[in-house]
């Protein structure tokens, strides 16, 4: 009896040590370690070769957890659109597209992602890692994104036309503080379509919009993604005339997703499952700028290694200061991108 009690005892003490041991090849971001630490090397170093397709690593983790951002999922689906913040360091906004809601997951409301300096998704309000709070006076028809100006406002883009005839509107918002219950006040508001719908349309579909040098810039959602400025009225409510500016090469389509780096040397679109990063000309402005990123080849390109195997990915924005990228997804996955390797984008 003695010995099987000593058996027992043994196999117990074993079975702890097990359980209790890190799985190191479950989780590739240790919420202790940086996202920075976790750079591909450069090609020199035995890393990617330039321009070469990076996956990038889901992060999933039980809801409600205070855990790193790479672990958590968002709490509510269909996310469409992301922006930091530039008043509040960490913060990002990020909002749903059209559809049905709940008091607990409403659509017409901002959500806020507040990012700590080892990525983990930091208290916002009371302890909620993603509070939300409602935007008054503006119904989500199909929200598709939102971007900051150069006033701090927010600019919410009820673009998305799926059918090709729906309404679509512009609305700006002011920001609140993100640690209170205040709501996002809209401003104004303005209607707008595509000039050159096809056939038997009214407008085009649209899910990605960026504010750059003063002006609004929204991506139609179709074949080579053309990118339009937006030619705000004189008059109040007016409709805003969108005017063609360029488009990308055959190569690129449907993107629901554009950003430019804080130093302006990095255009980055992206779609449901693929992104792409462009060099671009800080010293450029406004439509050149966009002109000429837009007519070169990708310095780099991957995609999004979604669980489900196609995220669709539809929200993403720079960590401010850097060259990281966050992405939301409409299946509540969240996706970290560290910097491209530096060899890619000095090519």
């Amino acid at each position: 009896m003695t010995r099987v009690l000593i058996v027992l005892a043994a196999l117990l003490v074993t079975a702890a040590v097990a359980l209790s041991a890190p799985d190191t090849g479950s989780d590739p971001w240790p919420a202790a370690r940086s996202w920075r630490d976790e750079r591909p090397a450069p090609a020199a170093q035995g890393g990617l070769e330039p321009g070469a397709p990076e996956q990038v690593a889901p992060f999933a983790a039980p809801a409600g957890k205070p855990v790193a951002i790479h672990t958590a999922d968002l709490p509510a689906n269909e996310a469409s659109g992301l922006v930091a913040s530039r008043r509040f360091p960490g913060v990002f906004y990020w909002l749903r597209d059209g559809g049905g809601a709940t008091a607990q997951r409403p659509r017409a409301a901002l959500w806020t992602i507040k990012l700590g300096p080892d990525a983990h998704a930091l208290p916002v309000r009371r302890g909620e890692n993603f509070p939300f709070a409602q935007v008054f006076a503006a119904p989500n028809g199909d929200w598709e994104d939102v971007v900051l100006d150069d006033d701090d406002n927010l600019w919410i883009g009820d673009i998305g036309a799926n059918d090709c005839v729906s309404e679509q509107y512009l609305y700006r918002t002011l920001e609140p503080e993100p640690d209170t219950d205040d709501p996002f006040f809209v401003t104004a508001k303005w209607p707008v379509s595509f000039p050159d719908p096809a056939e038997g349309c009214r407008t085009r579909n649209a899910e990605a919009m960026l504010w750059l040098d003063g002006e609004l810039y929204l991506f139609a959602k179709t074949a080579k993604s053309p990118v339009y400025r937006a030619v705000f009225p004189d008059e109040r409510g007016a409709e805003v005339e969108l005017e063609p500016v360029a488009e990308f090469d055959a190569a690129v389509n449907k993107i629901s997703v554009s950003t430019v780096s804080t130093d302006r040397t990095r255009l980055t679109v992206a779609g449901h499952a693929r992104y792409w990063v462009f060099a671009a000309d800080p010293a450029l402005r406004g439509d050149a700028y966009l002109k000429r990123a837009l007519q070169g080849r990708p310095v780099h390109t991957g995609t999004f290694a979604s669980r489900a195997g196609n995220a669709s990915v539809e929200g993403g924005s720079y960590v401010p200061g850097t060259h990281d990228l966050l992405f939301v997804a409409e299946n509540k996955e969240m996706f970290l991108l560290p910097d491209a390797p530096s060899a890619a984008v000095a090519r």
